[in-house]
């Protein structure tokens, strides 16, 4: 059985209260939205406030996920990034993908610095450089398009930012250092 399939529609009031005192909410938000919308239904008033959140088991509280969001007829509610935001991270990642790209291009990918002191990276290590410039951009691409995608699979998005931001600070370090020891 998976959250979602249980059908309370044939449920009495009395079967309904007994499922909204038991129901875990944020293990199951497909079943408890549902059963909230039978609820409704039968008594024409919204469903009583849920237990405290923080169940303790044997003295301890239980750590759960954070609950994915659902309306009232169990459709999963994406997450919303500003528009603001979005804006930024699609101008930031265009720059970065320009600038990186102009910099593989004429191999001469300049990192700039304090003072006038900056990195000039050729070769290879321009490359690493820009692969790093590259997953950041595919992590602000990422976040854009969860904004767009309605199914619930944040999840998923989380894992590929979480992915491309570890591969882009390896790749960022290591062109840093090897073009340290190449200029020492």
């Amino acid at each position: 059985m998976h959250d979602g399939d249980i059908d309370y529609a044939r449920y009495t009031l009395r079967e309904l209260e007994e499922a909204l005192a038991g129901i875990n909410r944020h293990r199951y938000p497909r079943n408890y939205a549902n059963l909230c919308v039978a609820y409704e239904r039968v008594t024409s008033r919204p469903a009583p406030a849920p237990r405290d959140a923080s169940a303790s088991v044997a003295g301890t509280l239980v750590d759960e996920p954070p609950p994915t969001r659902y309306d009232a007829y169990g459709r999963h509610v994406p997450n919303q990034i500003s528009r603001r935001d979005r804006v930024a991270y699609l101008v930031i990642a265009l720059v970065l993908l320009v600038y990186g790209a102009c910099g593989v291009w004429f191999d001469d990918l300049i990192l700039p610095g304090r003072r006038g002191r900056e990195m000039h990276f050729h070769g290879p290590l321009a490359w690493m450089f820009y692969g790093a410039m590259l997953c950041a951009c595919l992590v602000m691409a990422s976040v854009i398009a969860d904004h767009y995608d309605r199914r619930d699979n944040e999840a998923s998005y989380r894992l590929f930012a979480d992915i491309f931001k570890a591969l882009g600070w390896v790749l960022f370090v290591l062109s840093l250092v090897f073009q340290m020891f190449r200029n020492a």
